[in-house]
């Protein structure tokens, strides 16, 4: 059964809509203001990107992941290796709810 969470993400999820993405980079190319994250939580699934693909030259990598999250509160879930068959999720919490992140995983 889904959690509340799960069913707000999904919501949003399909509020995010071709217009309202066209519509949300015409109103920051005319403003060239910068949307605040501020009391916000980003969640990306990068999970179907070939990060198990790329090649350097010395063929594929054994992981490939991003060196550092795009921003602070950031959720990103990556597959992991070729098959992908689990995923990877980076987490990106302030410091202030690490401890009590970490209570709940302990649960």
């Amino acid at each position: 059964m889904p959690t509340i969470l799960t069913m707000q993400s999904r919501e949003a999820i399909k509020m995010v809509t071709d217009s309202y993405v066209r519509s949300a980079i015409d109103y920051f190319e005319v403003t060239r203001a910068r949307p605040s994250s501020a009391s916000t939580l980003l969640i990306s699934d990068w999970s179907r990107l070939p990060f198990h693909t790329t090649d350097f030259g010395w063929g594929e990598p054994f992981i490939s992941r991003p060196v550092a999250l795009p921003e602070k509160e950031v959720i990103l879930f990556l597959s992991l290796g070729g098959e992908r068959k689990s995923i990877t999720v980076l987490l990106g919490l302030p410091v202030s709810a690490v401890e009590s992140f970490q209570a709940v995983l302990q649960m």
